[in-house]
């Protein structure tokens, strides 16, 4: 799979890469056996970027990624780029220092690894600047001093949060959900000032919560709440258009992001090893030039964030 420079960095990432949500959830991955199946799959694609986090599935995401990095070492490219995130462990929306370092200690530990070339801070609008910045990102600079983390960015919601955050000049990457889509657009704003300033990109949920990789009804969800009825029928415009050209939504919804220079690499969750490849696949489907421009003029995006999740404040 193709590669790209992450952002200013020597990183070289995947087009696309795994985000290890479902991992954590017994109810969509129910065996450690089977996370690692999908993990295998990943990485035989040729994807060397996992995402993971101590809130997926409350520790269960790092610790059968864990697993996995042991049983897969291996198939582990030189490449290897391994991510997770610091800002609910052991105490939820707790971004002191003390907590941090405590936090990255756990998540090493549970990862088998001794060094992350990554690492985000957490949902930070459950907090605000002064406290992220003298607490979490003051803990992490540390950690980068001593070679323990390279990079350090932020993951998180709100777009003009976000970007409040981008502007004090002290992450070098970003992870934005749900907010870049071929449904939504907010995000556009943010990735512009991010990519001026030479931040990783990572975009993440290209499907919109699955409104854009399965069926739906009224009992739909987007950002873990409920869809309001106009969501759902754009969506469904959406895949009218596909369908129109005889192409599949799913791999529409891929290459809206992947195709996007500025957007180094696109990660979506996988409940089974035929899904992640399914994704990998995705990326050599051939996608008329015009139906991009039908997409926008058809079913206009939106562009303000007005997203609110369980995670947004």
């Amino acid at each position: 799979m193709d590669r790209r420079q992450f952002g200013s960095s020597n990183l070289r990432i995947s087009t696309i890469g795994l985000g290890c949500v479902p991992l954590g959830k017994v109810e969509k991955v129910p065996t450690v056996e089977g996370a690692v199946d999908i993990m295998r799959a990943t990485l035989e694609a040729g994807i060397n970027f996992f995402d993971t986090a101590a809130l997926y599935g409350k520790g269960e995401s790092e610790r059968r990624v864990g697993i996995a990095l042991r049983e897969l070492k291996d198939l582990l490219p030189d490449d290897f780029i391994l991510n997770t995130k610091v800002g609910y462990r052991p105490n939820p929306f707790d971004y002191s220092e003390e907590q941090t370092l405590a936090c990255v200690e756990e998540s090493l530990r549970v990862l088998g690894v001794d060094r992350l070339p990554m690492i985000h801070i957490h949902d930070v609008q459950h907090s605000d600047l002064p406290t992220v910045m003298n607490g979490a990102r003051k803990a992490l600079h540390r950690l980068q001093e001593q070679g323990i983390v390279g990079m350090v960015g932020l993951a998180a919601g709100p777009i003009p949060m976000m970007i409040e955050y981008v502007n004090t000049d002290e992450f070098d990457s970003i992870l934005t959900h749900n907010r870049y889509t071929l449904l939504d657009q907010p995000a556009s704003e943010l990735i512009t000032l991010a990519d001026a300033k030479g931040l990783g990109i990572i975009n993440g949920a290209p499907f919109s919560s699955g409104l854009l990789a399965r069926p739906l009804d009224e009992s739909a969800t987007y950002i873990y709440r409920q869809a309001e009825p106009e969501t759902i029928a754009r969506a469904n415009r959406l895949k009218e258009i596909c369908e129109r050209h005889n192409v599949s939504i799913k791999a529409a919804a891929i290459q809206f992001s992947t195709r996007d220079p500025r957007i180094h690499t696109t990660i979506m969750g996988a409940s089974s090893a035929q899904q992640i490849r399914q994704s990998a696949d995705a990326l050599a489907v051939d996608i008329p030039e015009e139906i991009w421009d039908e997409f926008h003029n058809e079913v206009p995006p939106k562009l303000v964030d007005d997203i609110k999740g369980v995670h947004d404040k």
